[in-house]
């Protein structure tokens, strides 16, 4: 019987800390104990909603390609990782979970250790990168269901099949209450976005009325999904600002950087995948937006898919 969990979110970006939530959500509404641990971009947003946690050596993963990102692991992720490595160990020995939920590396190789049961949140599976990012993730897999329990992705395919180790759930959403007024367009740069400052001033000099994440103007908020739903539509970059919008049933415009991202969006319009839109320029993404504002595209449809997560933590 599982009475305490801990979930260990990856520190760079605040999207991993977000689809953290309504899994430490969910699992408390069981009566489990949760606590949570991870640091970085996320770590204001997650303690909003209530889950205070230590602070920990931040690692910061870059590199357009395989060999910058190896570059950039070598000369200067490592000396981070290790002191990383050493608090989480530290940690998990003083919380003493009967499972971890996590996207950390440090943390799972700190399980593997202590032999605490562990499972491993994401949202790419085996095939969907290219080949250069695909012999590493392949890799990662390998390496992870050597030792985890099972690897739980959160997609929006939840339609295909699962490979041998992986369990399919819904897309998770910070769904939460208060009501926000209707407008046209929510911009979400997330961490690693540019050019929306253009897209905002192409948009305003439109007619239209936009909102932006991490703008003078934006206050930080403890969940998303009100403000997704209240959007015609949403222009952002990475999967858990997607996975919010997805599940509020507002169309989502993808205006992808990161490799990671493209490959996502491209499966999404390879796939023709309901209310999801790739926009590769700045003319595109504005162009998509007057489209959902219009109503010309279809909403999307997804319950959150945080019940059926923990559903698997728990053996439901």
């Amino acid at each position: 019987m599982v009475e305490k969990a801990a979930i260990v979110y990856w520190c760079d970006g605040a999207g991993h800390a977000a689809r953290s939530i309504p899994v430490a959500q969910e699992l408390e509404s069981r009566g489990v104990e949760v606590t949570v641990a991870g640091g970085g971009q996320g770590k204001r947003f997650v303690e909003m909603n209530g889950y205070e946690h230590p602070d920990l050596t931040t690692v910061a993963v870059k590199g357009n390609t395989p060999l910058s990102f190896l570059k950039h692991t070598f000369f200067d992720v490592v000396p981070s990782s290790v002191r990383r490595l050493r608090e989480l160990n530290r940690w998990l020995k003083d919380e003493d979970p009967d499972i971890l939920v996590t996207d950390d590396i440090f943390a799972a190789t700190a399980a593997v250790a202590q032999g605490i049961e562990f499972y491993r949140i994401d949202h790419l599976t085996p095939g969907m990168l290219d080949f250069r990012w695909d012999v590493f993730l392949r890799l990662y897999d390998r390496t992870s269901l050597a030792f985890c329990e099972s690897i739980i992705v959160t997609t929006l395919w939840k339609e295909e099949d699962a490979p041998k180790g992986f369990e399919l759930v819904e897309p998770l959403a910070q769904e939460g209450d208060g009501k926000v007024e209707e407008y046209d367009v929510l911009l979400n740069p997330g961490t690693h976005g540019d050019n929306f400052e253009e897209i905002r001033r192409r948009l305003e000099k439109r007619g239209l009325e936009v909102k932006m994440v991490g703008s003078d103007d934006w206050e930080i908020q403890p969940t998303m999904t009100p403000h997704t739903e209240a959007a015609s539509c949403v222009i952002c970059t990475g999967y858990s600002s997607i996975a919010d919008t997805v599940v509020a049933g507002t169309p989502c415009i993808v205006y992808p950087f990161l490799p990671f991202q493209k490959s996502l969006a491209e499966k999404a319009e390879r796939k023709e995948t309901d209310g999801v839109i790739k926009a590769d320029t700045v003319d595109e993404a504005v162009e998509a937006a007057e489209r959902c504002c219009n109503g010309e595209v279809e909403n999307p449809e997804y319950e959150n898919g945080a019940e059926e997560f923990v559903d698997v933590l728990l053996g439901s």
